[in-house]
């Protein structure tokens, strides 16, 4: 049954208006099916929101924000620093160590100045490594606390453990 509505207030998403718009005329309006209306539930995001909920959806999301976060921090210095200690070492070893025992170099100055013995070109990529690595866990990280402040805003949203 199609019923043409008079009224220019609608409660229908599809007929939403423009509030600095001109009401519109009823022969410029669409036929609406009021069938529909009656298998309608309101599932907006402020369905079941109240301010208790909201204050206690924030405390959550922050200690989601804060648990993540420092994981991921922590990780990024323990990963960065092994990752660019392992880099450097590696180079000491196979360049450094080898030149000390010949002509060229001195096992004092390579045991004394292992930054300076491995050279430029080795510090840059063991720091360039370490920080690809903690930049990788940090972002990772964000975007872990990113999903929990997801759940969290779904469990309130749409109702879950109500009692």
């Amino acid at each position: 049954m199609f019923i043409k509505s008079v009224s220019p207030i609608s409660f229908r998403a599809d007929n939403i208006q423009n509030p600095n718009e001109p009401p519109r005329s009823p022969k410029n309006t669409t036929p609406i099916d009021n069938s529909a209306d009656m298998n309608y539930v309101n599932t907006s995001p402020n369905s079941t929101q109240t301010p208790f909920k909201n204050g206690i959806a924030n405390i959550a999301k922050l200690f989601v924000v804060t648990g993540e976060m420092t994981k991921g921090i922590i990780k990024a210095v323990l990963y960065g620093f092994l990752t660019g200690t392992a880099i450097a070492g590696w180079k000491w070893t196979t360049k450094a160590l080898p030149k000390a025992f010949t002509k060229e170099g001195s096992i004092k100055e390579t045991f004394n100045h292992p930054a300076r013995s491995i050279g430029w070109k080795a510090n840059l990529l063991a720091g360039t490594a370490a920080l690809g690595v903690a930049a990788y866990h940090i972002v990772r990280a964000r975007l872990k606390s990113n999903q929990g402040t997801a759940n969290v805003d779904h469990q309130l949203y749409t109702g879950h453990r109500d009692i």
